[in-house]
């Protein structure tokens, strides 16, 4: 779904990995409420998902939120992280 867009996907040893994520809302009159799954893939190939929603998109505006998933890097490990969106559903008010 083109209103959701992944904006970073960074690693950090306090958070784990995260996604910031923002939600925009093309409609000029209906406020929207989004569910979505968020995927998570490590350096060495593992994956996790999360779930969450971003709530009261008003119209002709866009909203942002941070989702994170627990992750230790191993010493000496290199690689990047991937985020990807799944499962989005939009639901008007």
């Amino acid at each position: 779904m083109r209103d959701i867009k992944i904006n970073s996907c960074t690693y950090s040893s306090a958070r784990g990995i995260t996604a910031n994520i923002s939600a925009t809302n093309s409609s000029s009159s209906q406020t929207n409420d989004y569910s979505l799954t968020v995927k998570f893939t490590t350096p060495e190939g593992d994956t996790r998902t999360r779930y969450t929603s971003i709530y009261s998109v008003a119209p002709n505006s866009n909203r942002m939120t941070d989702i994170s998933t627990v992750y230790v890097a191993k010493p000496g490990a290199t690689g990047t992280f991937r985020c990807s969106v799944t499962n989005v559903s939009r639901t008007s008010r």
